[in-house]
């Protein structure tokens, strides 16, 4: 499938950032979230995740990109000069969650996954966005950590489903992921509790994650921080209403994306006021 289309199936939120990219940097950033989202689909959907991903890291740590089968990547790592090595500890995240599934016991274990799954992704952008890829590393990370904390937040029924429990056990009593699910009365509140930690703590990176902002060339700051908001705002959505997550996921319709990227376009600096939750 053509990574642009995969942009747009599976990201609805970034797809419409993307727009506001510059014109040479949109296909490779395309390019990366198909590689990105591969990974995670055979993680997820294969019989033999854990293996099949192994083949990715082999061929990234063998400096042969050409091998990963998703169009145009081979030829982005090279002309890019990119790192590949964030790539690899996404991978071998990914491979030990098919294989071990996923119950977080603690804030750091939590901290350590998101960087894993969604902070290494952060490090592989800075440079597809035209950013110093050291200077900017800490606020990248930072962004791709609290992305990853608002799915969280938004998914916790959904994954719980699944079998998998991202809010650290010592939050909940080691509620299992079964129980999250069945969503008794006396479960609910020390979920929704939890929900809201990990609400608070995706904001103290979106926070961190605007100091880097300056070092991307505006236009494609731009869309780096339509991109944050659209995601922050699902955050606020499931805070203010409660972290009911037993009533399924919380989402942002396409008319409030729209208007607020347009907000976000007009006043682009992050505020923490209610201007950043869509109307």
């Amino acid at each position: 499938m053509n990574p642009r289309d995969v942009l747009a199936r599976h990201a609805s939120s970034f797809h419409m950032a993307s727009r506001l990219l510059r014109p040479g940097d949109v296909d490779d950033v395309a390019v990366l979230y198909a590689v990105c989202r591969l990974i995670d689909d055979i993680a997820d959907e294969s019989t033999d995740g854990a293996g099949r991903i192994e083949d990715f890291i082999d061929a990234l740590e063998a400096h042969e990109p050409e091998r990963i089968p998703v169009d145009g990547f081979g030829e982005m790592v090279r002309r890019r000069a990119l790192a590949t090595a964030p790539l690899v500890t996404l991978a071998r995240t990914a491979a030990k969650e098919a294989d071990e599934g996923c119950l977080i016991n603690d804030e750091q274990e939590l901290l350590d996954y998101c960087y894993g799954v969604a902070g290494t992704v952060g490090e592989l952008m800075c440079p597809l966005l035209g950013a110093d890829p050291i200077r900017g590393r800490d606020a990248a990370v930072s962004l791709g950590i609290a992305m990853q904390l608002t799915n969280i937040s938004r998914d916790v029924l959904e994954d719980a489903r699944r079998g998998r429990r991202y809010l650290p056990g010592q939050w909940i009593g080691q509620l299992s992921a079964d129980a999250i699910a069945t969503a008794r009365p006396v479960h609910r509140e020390p979920v929704r509790s939890a929900i809201r930690r990990v609400v608070d703590l995706a904001e103290t990176h979106y926070a961190r994650a605007e100091t880097g902002m300056g070092l991307i060339p505006l236009r494609n700051r731009m869309a780096i921080r339509v991109a944050a908001r659209l995601y922050r705002a699902i955050g606020l959505r499931v805070r203010d209403g409660g972290c009911r997550y037993w009533e399924g996921r919380v989402s942002l319709s396409h008319r409030e994306r729209r208007r607020l990227a347009m907000h976000t376009v007009a006043r682009p600096r992050l505020d923490t006021g209610a201007s950043d939750r869509p109307a």
